[in-house]
């Protein structure tokens, strides 16, 4: 399956890397509207940079939409249209209404589309999903994520993630957040009720370079899913060093478990007394970038085999997202992020 990328920056040369990776699949080039960028990146991996999207079209199979949100439904719908398998970036789009209309553009093409909702493939989360699965915990009462960085406090340059244009989905409510909503989707297989939702949105870092950030830099949800537990829920981009990760806890009417990623590959469980560690187990691959969770990087490996995998008629593996799912998941983050504005 000759892969091609859509956007050249810091995700999609990770996107790269993994196509590198999984046999069975061939990093065919780059397109992004920076040419000289892509023509950078294409170069350092031995691949061409095309000039154009339609060029670039012509030379893969598949497309993986790494580019800024606000573009990633012309692109999705673009590459449908001309036959191409799509893996487009989260959030899915900017609203609701675009990934309804990529949603319905994809239904009838012989083609395969997922979203980016990488997070399922990591070990932990495959771990916490059987701990849940066989029960371990009994009936799951409350569950805490949290998914934390200090981006906004350490990059100092005002870029498209920071202006109005993405509809404040780049925000952390948008751009981390998401994840965490796609999570409690896939782990409890029951949607977020909205209207039981609580959220509040805060922009720390006001200004970069002199320019207004017009997103949020922290978010904090509460509420429950429709047939499940109560959740709470936070992202933020302006967290201090001792506080960044990933972070799952959950209650249970027999057990708990808690991760923290700071801690390493550990899960820790207690249906007693003690708790107990639950080591997460996998091959080492790609190396993850300082500070990121245990696994990321072969995340992105693991959500790739799952792609082509399907792409060659194998089946859809559960940790793979469809369109289904991130319309899903639009569709809560537009609602909270209209809650939070509104409060």
């Amino acid at each position: 399956m000759r892969v091609g990328i859509m956007g050249a920056g810091g995700i999609g040369r990770t996107h790269a890397q993994a196509v590198l990776a999984v046999e069975g699949a061939t990093l065919a080039g780059f397109y992004d509207v920076d040419g000289p960028r892509a023509a950078v990146v294409a170069d350092g991996l031995g691949v061409p940079a095309f000039t154009s999207p339609d060029a670039f079209y012509e030379a893969v199979d598949a497309v993986v939409v790494a580019s800024p949100n606000r573009t990633h439904a012309s692109y999705a719908c673009e590459a449908v249209d001309r036959g191409c398998h799509v893996l487009c970036e989260k959030p899915m789009a900017v609203s609701v209404e675009e990934t309804l209309a990529m949603r319905e553009r994809a239904a009838g093409a012989p083609v395969v589309c997922c979203v980016g909702f990488n997070y399922r493939c990591l070990g932990v989360v495959r771990e916490i999903r059987r701990q849940i699965d066989e029960g371990v915990l009994g009936r799951v009462l409350h569950v805490d994520l949290a998914f934390r960085r200090g981006s906004a406090l350490t990059r100092k340059t005002f870029t498209w993630r920071d202006n109005a244009a993405e509809r404040f989905t780049s925000g952390a409510l948008g751009d981390l957040g998401v994840h965490l909503i796609d999570l409690l989707h896939h782990l409890f297989g029951s949607e977020v009720d909205t209207g039981s939702c609580e959220a509040g949105l805060r922009t720390k870092v006001a200004a970069k370079e002199g320019r207004k950030v017009c997103v949020d830099d922290h978010a904090f949800v509460s509420g429950r899913l429709t047939g499940g537990p109560h959740f709470t829920l936070t992202a933020s981009k302006s967290s201090l060093p001792e506080d960044v990760g990933f972070r799952v806890s959950a209650t249970g009417t027999r057990g708990e478990l808690r991760y923290n990623s700071q801690d390493g590959p550990v899960l820790d469980v207690r249906t007693g007394v003690e708790w107990e560690p639950v080591k997460i187990l996998g091959t080492p691959g790609l190396e993850d970038p300082p500070g990121e969770i245990h696994g990321w990087a072969d995340s992105f490996v693991t959500q790739l085999h799952h792609w082509t995998a399907a792409v060659a008629g194998l089946g859809r593996a559960q940790a793979l997202a469809g369109f289904d799912d991130g319309h899903r998941a639009q569709r809560v983050l537009d609602e909270l992020l209209r809650k939070g504005k509104a409060g």
